[in-house]
């Protein structure tokens, strides 16, 4: 009965049952003695995982990990040493604690048992297996892509030996490799990966659309992060031409795609083919899925936020005021889709200037956020952010930051995103710097750079960049030995991590270049914006205005230098 309950999801019924069977099961199969344990391992055990098992579903992890701890120890107590049924329940807990995002005592349990699996390696290969892509998992959702990769690549190998294992594993396994590229911006690796994941597709799994499908949209976000523009939109099409050939009853998903192809328009700054795009989707979804009213306010919201792009506010509000109709019309008058709407209805009015009006869509959003959340929220945070940016525009210094601190604590408390924290910081440091209070500002600029060397140590690009603006904050303050020592961090990781990227390079080249040329150190300034000089001229147009003030720059140093020779050279080029 308690399993037909659990089915039905009425889970109370299905507790009462199941707690019914385990008292009878505790009364005459007492746990503790060995020579029940045919029992207690059958009978027992199994009601204790399906009372774990309701309450999971019912979302009450910690209470399913209590039940699932009371199997491991009957386990443990009747087995001497580890035995392959204690992975079993080790896992249950593991997805328990991963779906809590505990991830640090998931990736503890999950070393446990892939432990007990390899003591019994002749029979626990896919086990093995699925514990290595699992702990990849873990390590993938805190960011460790190196290490998550290597637990990857550790799956695949023992995938790829044993055949029986399937080709469908072996793609799952390469599909969090690509994944975990394409989040550090790897992309041409990752791309690598999702050709071939498509080539294992078309040769053993021709009919399997979805699965192709699926890599086609992979390769086309790749292809658009990489401005590939084109490219993205092609592969974009071929999705577009599976869909309308195998599944043209499946609307929704034709949607998606035009949506997406929209999407690389807006990129590309072809609004009004984006826009065409759109209101097909649209179309589709107020005509064949009128019930759907998530898809129909997404598809407003899409054609609000170009014709916003476009400058087209009083168009953009419109839509956007039909996607909070449907809104009001469809929750209770306190509710978080309400306060969304009124957010984005803000964000337009921000655009066009019209502040005041923005202020009040933000206030009416954060009361209902208030309301609906009374113990905090991270979009309560978010709305006091905007509030916080939009008295900053103002000038409104004081207030502003008023907002800012009580948005801080929190995202700190109930964001999953710690970037939520830094773009906080980075908006108080601004608000700081406006009224010049430097050393306020480095202290957050600082608790910033903190949290992104914590949470994220790869995301190198951040990094750099938040040494950067301290960097920025010490040159106002004409401290320039210490700009310089933050200018030159910058400078060896973009170095080291993205020597492509040109434009950061060359800017802090241009910033250590400054800074020597205000502590009088002239011929490194002049060796600094040379070097500057020279990637702008081989990575840009030769009519680029930052050749023109890298040009100015040497003149004047030159100039100051008492070298006017050679500072006319320079001066004549930019002339």
């Amino acid at each position: 009965m308690g399993i037909i309950f659990h089915r039905q999801q009425k889970f109370e019924k299905a507790i009462e049952y199941h707690e019914k069977a385990l008292a009878l099961q505790e009364k005459f199969y007492p746990n503790g003695h060995k020579e029940y344990y045919p029992f207690v391992s059958i009978i027992m055990i199994d009601t204790i995982n399906c009372i774990g098992h309701v309450l999971h579903d019912e979302e009450k992890y910690d209470t399913a990990i209590d039940y699932y701890r009371r199997v491991l120890s009957i386990q443990e107590n009747f087995y001497l040493n580890d035995h392959i049924e204690t992975f079993h329940t080790l896992k249950l807990i593991d997805d328990t604690l991963y779906k809590q995002k505990k991830y640090d005592e998931a990736l503890q349990n999950h070393q446990k048992a892939l432990t007990i699996q390899e003591r019994h390696s002749n029979t626990a290969y896919t086990d093995i297996t699925n514990s290595l892509n699992s702990i990849g998992n873990i390590l993938y959702s805190q960011e460790k892509y190196d290490e998550a990769i290597d637990f990857y690549q550790r799956s695949l190998v023992f995938r790829e030996n044993l055949q029986r294992l399937g080709y469908v594993g072996i793609i799952t396994v390469l599909g969090n490799i690509a994944n975990a590229l394409y989040r550090q911006r790897k992309y041409d690796e990752a791309l690598d990966i999702y050709q071939r994941i498509l080539m294992i597709h078309e040769k053993f799994d021709a009919t399997n659309h979805v699965g192709i499908v699926d890599t086609l949209i992979s390769i086309s976000n790749t292809l658009r992060d990489q401005e590939k523009y084109n490219e993205a939109i092609e592969t974009q099409q071929r999705v577009l031409m599976i869909q309308e050939q195998h599944y043209p009853s499946n609307y929704v998903y034709i949607a998606y795609s035009f949506s997406n192809i929209a999407h690389i328009l807006t990129l590309q700054r072809k609004y009004d083919e984006a826009i065409g795009f759109y209101q097909r989707a649209l179309a589709i979804y107020e005509k064949a899925c009128p019930s759907n009213l998530i898809d129909t306010t997404n598809g407003l919201i899409n054609i609000t936020d170009v014709l916003t792009k476009q400058g087209k506010y009083a168009e953009a509000i419109e839509f956007q005021q039909r996607a909070l109709t449907i809104r009001e019309e469809s929750y209770p008058c306190c509710h978080e889709r309400i306060a969304d709407s009124l957010n984005r209805i803000g964000h337009i009015r921000m655009y066009h200037r019209e502040y005041n009006l923005a202020l009040s869509c933000y206030q009416r959003a954060l009361t209902i956020l208030e309301h609906c959340y009374p113990s905090g929220h991270v979009d309560i945070a978010e709305s006091l952010e905007f509030i916080g940016m939009t008295l900053k525009v103002q000038a409104k210094y004081d207030e502003a930051l008023d907002y800012y601190y009580r948005a801080l604590p929190l995202y700190k408390q109930f964001s999953s995103n710690y970037l939520n924290s830094v773009v906080c910081l980075c908006n108080i440091t601004q608000t700081l710097r406006h009224q010049r209070k430097y050393d306020e500002a480095i202290d957050f600029q600082k608790q910033a750079l903190i949290i992104l060397k914590s949470n994220s140590p790869t995301d190198q690009f951040r990094i750099a960049r938040s040494l950067k603006n301290i960097g920025c904050t010490l040159f106002e303050q004409k401290k320039y030995n210490e700009s310089l020592d933050f200018y030159q961090q910058a400078l060896i990781i973009s170095e080291k991590y993205f020597p492509n990227d040109h434009n950061e390079i060359a800017e802090c080249l241009f910033w250590i270049a400054t800074n020597f040329n205000r502590k009088f150190q002239f011929d490194l300034a002049i060796d600094h914006l040379k070097r500057c000089l020279l990637i702008k001229e081989t990575s840009t147009s030769p009519k680029d205005l930052s050749i023109t003030t890298i040009l100015k720059c040497l003149s004047q140093v030159l100039s100051t230098k008492g070298q006017p020779e050679l500072a006319l050279i320079y001066e004549q080029r930019y002339l």
